[in-house]
């Protein structure tokens, strides 16, 4: 984790993509937020609303300590499912609580938040064993979001691992929206929406496609369809973006045993692009 660059929040919003990637922000902040809500992380604090620049080590300390508790008990206990849920919330919010907040306002994941995450992904997998495959849709949906943040600014082979596990976190949680829908609940088309985001950057169009029209499906109104055909065709267009510079990469590995997988991506949204010739990272 030491030697690899700063992970960011998100998406940097100042390339010529701003426009789609403010669209895509507002929904993940709005489904983001309602997890939270549900999910509800110890103290009632908001844990993806940090005020302060730095890190509170008190409170991070504190995090931790109480993941590593919660990690210890699990051990213990590798069977409970509850235990499990409760310490992926643990990780994530120690994660928070150890990154800071840049001079623009943009969340920075340092090294020792990225670790939190990880930690959190890997209890996430046990999990699912633990499930059957069948897990808590909030916690589907908040880990989710924190697999596709990890895979902001992150190195071409990480990011291929965590926006996939991104895209099957959230097909949990579109499954479960789809179905509340059919009860008489709200419309799952802004659930579907974040999906196919996370399907089109892992370069699954075929899914993205059925999945866009699951969408446009979900809704009658023609405001929310117009917004489904807009977000899918700007994200689309960036997403094969992304495609070419992780096919330049693997074409080059072939050359370099590999090495051109560990080049940063850059971040989605951005006109940031790794060159596969020297694997460098590139920034207009």
């Amino acid at each position: 984790m030491a030697n690899e660059p700063e992970h960011k929040m998100l998406f940097d919003v100042r390339g010529r993509r701003k426009r789609v990637i403010q669209v895509i922000y507002v929904i993940l902040a709005v489904i983001m937020a309602a997890s939270l809500i549900v999910i509800g992380l110890p103290g009632g604090i908001n844990p993806f609303n940090n005020a302060n620049s730095g890190v509170n080590s008190d409170y991070a300390k504190a995090n931790v300590e109480r993941a590593d508790k919660l990690q210890k008990q699990l051990q213990a206990q590798p069977a409970n499912e509850k235990l499990a849920v409760e310490l992926i919330r643990a990780r994530l919010s120690a994660g928070q609580s150890l990154s800071e907040t840049d001079a623009s306002g943009q969340i920075v994941t340092t090294d020792e938040a990225a670790d939190q995450y990880d930690m959190a992904a890997s209890t996430w997998t046990r999990y699912l064993k633990m499930t059957d495959n069948n897990p808590d849709p909030e916690v589907a949906q908040l880990m989710a979001t924190i697999l596709f943040q990890l895979s902001q600014g992150s190195t071409v082979a990480q990011f291929q691992a965590n926006i996939e596990d991104a895209a099957t976190a959230q097909q949990f949680v579109a499954d479960n929206a789809v179905k509340e829908q059919k009860k008489g609940g709200v419309s799952a088309w802004q659930q579907l929406t974040t999906l196919f985001l996370y399907q089109l950057y892992a370069q699954d169009y075929a899914a993205a496609e059925k999945t866009k029209q699951q969408a446009l499906d979900a809704t009658d109104d023609k405001g929310d369809q117009q917004q489904i055909n807009q977000t899918y065709k700007s994200t689309k267009k960036d997403a094969q973006r992304v495609g070419k510079l992780i096919d330049q990469a693997i074409k080059q590995a072939r050359k370099n045993g590999g090495k051109s997988l560990e080049n940063p991506l850059g971040s989605l949204g951005s006109d940031n692009s790794i060159d596969s010739g020297s694997g460098s990272t590139a920034t207009p």
